[in-house]
Formats: structure tokens, sequence, C-alpha cells
């Protein structure tokens, strides 16, 4: 079981990035413009800016059927 984060671009976008030095974010995008982070960096504090915005979104399991697929290249 592994819980992510799901967000949109424009969530995505205003997380993604340098932090607290030397971490940063980098969602992963999947299909239909949903971006995805491992809800494990709610317990980081090295990303503590982002997560009040980061609590509040959907999260989802890996094993869920709805969980978006990865984007084929």
């Amino acid at each position: 079981m592994s819980l992510f984060i799901i967000m949109t671009a424009a969530e995505a976008g205003i997380v993604r990035g340098p932090t607290t030095p030397p971490a940063a974010l980098d969602p992963v995008e999947r299909q239909n413009g949903m971006f995805i982070l491992g809800v494990a960096v709610l317990a980081d504090p090295a990303h503590e800016m982002h997560h009040e915005l980061l609590s509040g979104l959907p999260q989802l399991d890996s094993a869920d059927p709805a969980f978006p697929p990865e984007i084929e290249a």
C-alpha cells in the first residue's frame, strides 16, 4: 500500500521546487493532468512551508482502481 497526494497541474506548480535546502518537491505527472506526491512529504519538516496546502488535498492508495495511470510515452 502506497498513499499519494493527488493534485492538479496548478497545485503541482505551487509546490514544485526548493523547500528547505537541500530539499525540493517535484510532483510526478500522471494522465489527465493529475500530479502525485507521496504522503511522506507531510511528515518531513523540510517541506513544512507546503504542509497546509498538501494536507488539504485528496489522497489515494496506489492499489485503488481510481488511481491515475502513468503517462505512456
